[in-house]
C-alpha cells in the first residue's frame, strides 16, 4: 500500500522509449528533493518499442505507476485513461518527449494549495533545442500572472485574445476534473473548451512564469513531427469554433455591440494562425494547391498583410503543381513538353516534382513527333497548325499557360 500522492504527473505514450527514458532521466534529477509527494503515471498504448523496458528501468528510481494496453487506443482516449488513473489532488499532463521544471512546479502546486478557489493553472512553455543547449524562447508571454474569477468568461476570452494565450500546459485539481470528463471535439480546440468548462467551477490562473519545457530537438538524427506543428497546419478552424465556445459561455454578459468587436478579435487571433499554417506548409513543401486555397482564405478575411509568403509566390507554386499532378490533365500522357522560354527555377522545379519525363523547348516540334503528350504553351509561343481532332487523335493536349493561371487568379 502507498501514500496518497499530492501530485500526480500523468504520461500517456506510445513508441516514444527513447524520448522517454531521456524525459524519465530529467525528471528523477528535477524532482530531486520535490517539496510534494508525487506520483508519475504513465498509460503505454500497446508501443512496439521498448518502452515496457525503460519504464521498469526507472521504477526503482522515480514513484511509477504504469498501464500497458493490450491495443492501440488511440491518443486522445489514452489521454483521457491516464487523466482518470491518477491519484493525486493536483494533475499534471507531460507529453512523453518534453519535461518539467521542479521547482517552478513545486511553487505553482503550493499557490493551489493556499488558494482552493482556483480550479486550474495554465502557464506558457519554455521551448529548448536539446542538441543545441539553447533557450528558444516561450511559446507565449503574458505581461504578470493573470488570475480570472469563475464565471468570467468575456475575460478570460479577452485575456486569450489580448495576449494569443493557448491554455494547453496546466495542472488541474483531480475533483474538478473528474466533475467535468473533459474530452476532445473535433469542431472546437479542446484547450479553449477545457478551459471554458474549467472557469464554471472555479478560478482559473494563467501564470506568468513557466514550469513545463516543449523540446523542439532531442537528438541530432531526429525524425519526429511535434504534434503541435501538424496541428497548426490545418486546426485554423477548431481554433475558431474554441473561441467560439468561450464566446457562447460568456452569455449574455456581452452586449451586441461588443460581440461584434469580439467576433473581428477572433477573426485576427484565426488569421494570425493561419498564416503560420502557411509559412509552415510553404517550408515543409505541402500540397502547394491546399496551401494558395489557405492563403485565399486569409485574403479573403480581409488579412492578406499577414500572409508570410507573396501571393504571386504562392499561386505559382500552385498553378505549377496543378499542372504536374492534376489526374485529369494527365490521363494517357506519358510525357510533359513546355514550348517557349522557362527560367531555371521553373524547369528545375518542374523536374524535381514530376513523374514523368518533362522537355522544354523554344518552339513547338512537328505533330508527327508527338503523341501521348501534354504540351503546355508558354505566353508568346506559338501554337500547333493542327485541329483539335488531329490533336485528339494523337493523344495530344494542349494547355496555354494563361489559361493555367486564370485557375488561380487572386
Amino acid at each position: 500500500m502507498h501514500a496518497t500522492p499530492l501530485v500526480s504527473i500523468c504520461i500517456p505514450t506510445f513508441g516514444r522509449g527513447r524520448y522517454l527514458r531521456s524525459l524519465l532521466d530529467g525528471l528523477a534529477a528535477q524532482l530531486a528533493g520535490f517539496a510534494h509527494a508525487y506520483e508519475i503515471v504513465i498509460a503505454d498504448n500497446a508501443s512496439p518499442d521498448d518502452t515496457p523496458e525503460v519504464v521498469e528501468a526507472y521504477a526503482a528510481r522515480l514513484p511509477i505507476r504504469s498501464f500497458r494496453h493490450p491495443r492501440n487506443i488511440g491518443g486522445f482516449a489514452n489521454w483521457q485513461f491516464v487523466m482518470s488513473r491518477a491519484e493525486g489532488r493536483y494533475l499534471v499532463y507531460l507529453s512523453d518527449d518534453d519535461c518539467l521544471l521542479g521547482e517552478p512546479l513545486a511553487a505553482t502546486i503550493a499557490r493551489l494549495e493556499a488558494d482552493p478557489q482556483i480550479a486550474v493553472v495554465y502557464a506558457p512553455w519554455l521551448l529548448y533545442d536539446l542538441v543545441a543547449q539553447q533557450e528558444q524562447g516561450r511559446f507565449y508571454d503574458v505581461p504578470h500572472d493573470l488570475l480570472v474569477e469563475r464565471g468570467a468568461h468575456r475575460e478570460l476570452l479577452d485575456h486569450v485574445l489580448r495576449h494569443h494565450i493557448f491554455p494547453e500546459v496546466q495542472i488541474v485539481r483531480r475533483d474538478v476534473l473528474q466533475r467535468l470528463m473533459p474530452r476532445i471535439n473535433e469542431h472546437a480546440f479542446f484547450a479553449f473548451v477545457h478551459a471554458a468548462d474549467y472557469l464554471a467551477h472555479g478560478r482559473v490562473l494563467i501564470q506568468r512564469e513557466p514550469w513545463y519545457v516543449a523540446i523542439t530537438r532531442y537528438f541530432d538524427d531526429e525524425t519526429r513531427e511535434q504534434l503541435g506543428s501538424e496541428e497548426v497546419e490545418v486546426a485554423w478552424d477548431r481554433y475558431r469554433g474554441g473561441l467560439e465556445y468561450l464566446l457562447a459561455r460568456a452569455g449574455d454578459a456581452v452586449a451586441p455591440e461588443e460581440r461584434a468587436g469580439l467576433h473581428l478579435r477572433m477573426q485576427r487571433f484565426v488569421a494570425l494562425r493561419m498564416s503560420v499554417a502557411i509559412r509552415l506548409r510553404h517550408h515543409k513543401g505541402r500540397d502547394p494547391v491546399d496551401t494558395w486555397m489557405l492563403a485565399m482564405r486569409l485574403k479573403g478575411l480581409g488579412h492578406e498583410a499577414l500572409c508570410p509568403v507573396p501571393m504571386a509566390t504562392l499561386r505559382a507554386r500552385a498553378a505549377l503543381h496543378f499542372l504536374m499532378h492534376d489526374a485529369e490533365l494527365h490521363r494517357g500522357v506519358r510525357q510533359v513538353l513546355v514550348v517557349g522560354e522557362s527560367d531555371d527555377d521553373t524547369r528545375r522545379w518542374m523536374r524535381e516534382h514530376a513523374d514523368k519525363p518533362v522537355e522544354f523547348v523554344a518552339s513547338l516540334p512537328p505533330l508527327q513527333r508527338l503523341s501521348d503528350t501534354l504540351v503546355v504553351l508558354r505566353d508568346g509561343a506559338a501554337p500547333p497548325d493542327a485541329s483539335p481532332a488531329e490533336l485528339a487523335a494523337r493523344g495530344v493536349r494542349m494547355l496555354r499557360e494563361r489559361e493555367l493561371f486564370e485557375r488561380f487568379d487572386g
